[in-house]
């Protein structure tokens, strides 16, 4: 009898740890994330480069916005584009793969050390500290809208090029008249095996500006349309690769709107 009773007493201690621990992974499973509502998208162009140690955390920073995991209030309202640059390491292949855009951006913005961050073109986010950039996002999100950007995108597997359509609304009235609109190529996963700092695998890698370094003149009435062609390079994936249109002030940087569409 003696036995019997303490194996009831186990099976009971059994029953009640596992009640709990399935109560406590519930609990956790149920923390989900909902992103809260904000005015607009915005861009994050990021300078980085593979000789660049201090770059790895903003590397991973910027990726969990991508997992949208909660990193700012919406993580799904932000848009990356990632410039190589010659600092420090003049050998970085991502930086060599396209210097004259590349190049062109970091001049533009003054881009002299690594790694730095642009938020909607005219707000320095100085170096990287995953709570200031946070508190710039979350700032920016509920700024003033100005242009609503859609895309529509045809692409031809078979020939590696397609068509982009942006579909362009004025919201408000915009305190520049010097604009032009960007069109930029950027592939994720983008494969570096050799890269200095250990990031192998970069995301939202700038591969080519469609419009050019420069950007191309716009002017922006109650709605415009822009159409551009485009090819892709034999040695990106087109799974991987997508299209990023924005509007800025090609004096005062700022971006007015910004979108982005999956290219296959």
């Amino acid at each position: 009898m003696s036995y019997i009773k303490y194996l009831k007493y186990f099976f009971i201690i059994l029953v009640l740890i596992v009640h709990y621990g399935c109560e406590s992974n519930d609990e956790a499973t149920n923390s989900v994330y909902i992103p809260q509502p904000v005015n607009k998208k915005v861009l994050v162009e990021f300078f980085t480069n593979a000789g660049c140690n201090p770059c790895i955390a903003a590397h991973h920073y910027l990726d969990q916005l991508s997992a949208n995991i909660g990193t700012t209030i919406n993580d799904t309202s932000v848009i990356i584009i990632s410039y190589h640059t010659k600092y420090p390491y003049i050998f970085d292949s991502l930086y060599r793969a396209n210097i004259l855009h590349n190049q062109g951006r970091s001049d533009y913005y003054g881009i002299n050390f690594t790694p730095q961050g642009r938020l909607d073109g005219n707000i320095n986010m100085g170096q990287f500290s995953s709570a200031n950039w946070g508190a710039f996002i979350n700032a920016e999100f509920n700024t003033t809208a100005y242009l609503s950007i859609t895309l529509s995108n045809n692409f031809n597997l078979n020939t590696d090029s397609g068509t982009v359509i942006a579909e362009i609304e004025l919201l408000n009235v915009l305190p520049a008249s010097d604009n032009v609109v960007h069109i930029i190529i950027s592939e994720n996963e983008v494969s570096y095996v050799t890269s200095p700092n250990g990031i192998t695998k970069p995301n939202d890698v700038m591969r080519f500006m469609v419009t050019g370094k420069d950007g191309e003149p716009i002017n922006i009435g109650q709605n415009e349309t822009v159409t551009k062609n485009y090819g892709l390079a034999q040695n990106w994936n087109a799974d991987k690769c997508y299209i990023t249109v924005f509007v800025q002030s090609s004096s005062t940087k700022q971006v007015f709107g910004v979108e982005r569409i999956k290219i296959n």
